[in-house]
């Protein structure tokens, strides 16, 4: 079995040669970042040259994957892999900068990590998903970054008592040292729970 980095960057790769430019996005862009804190077992990627879906069918073949709904599948690996539409943005903000991740079978276009956090926040105001901010929080952790970096986007997003949450929950989480994302899920659940 080929670990879901290592299938990322020969998909990336093999697209790239194919005239499809892709940046990773979603779960496994948080399981990078976290240094694998958070798993998945999918792959998104966007589309950010829009090639279309004829070409990317065509290419996704010949890795020998073959689109089953919204997802490409491969009777090797359950890895799914799907390609969440344009344009590359996080909330309202569009992506105008990416990163690259180092693979040892290539390179993967990424989000860069605050785009990630604000990618999990967004998830976090607009859905409720409580697993975005746990994955937003854990980023923040690993990364010795902290939320008032992203006060102005959550302002942006109308979403002050949202950012309140992040800030209380990333002190907790902080102070507590906590750093496996089962901690930091029942540390949100028990505030939440406190809350009521």
């Amino acid at each position: 079995d080929i670990p879901i980095t290592e299938l990322a960057a020969i998909v990336a790769n093999h697209l790239q040669q194919q005239g499809i430019e892709v940046v990773l996005v979603g779960g496994l862009a948080v399981e990078i970042y976290t240094h694998n804190l958070y798993l998945t077992k999918d792959i998104d990627m966007v589309n950010t040259n829009y090639q279309r879906s004829q070409t990317l069918h065509k290419a996704m073949a010949e890795l020998g994957f073959s689109k089953q709904g919204r997802v490409y599948v491969n009777a090797t690996t359950d890895i799914t892999i799907e390609f969440p539409p344009g344009p590359l943005s996080v909330g309202n903000e569009l992506i105008r900068t990416t990163t690259v991740a180092s693979m040892a079978h290539g390179n993967i276009p990424i989000l860069r990590v605050e785009d990630v956090i604000k990618d999990r926040l967004a998830a976090y105001i607009h859905w409720g998903d409580r697993q975005s901010l746990v994955q937003a929080t854990a980023i923040l952790l690993t990364h010795q970054l902290t939320p008032a970096a992203f006060q102005d986007f959550c302002i942006n997003e109308k979403a002050q008592t949202e950012y309140e949450m992040l800030e209380t929950f990333y002190q907790c989480a902080n102070q507590k040292q906590l750093t496996a994302m089962a901690e930091l899920q029942t540390e949100l659940t028990r505030m939440l729970l406190s809350a009521m």
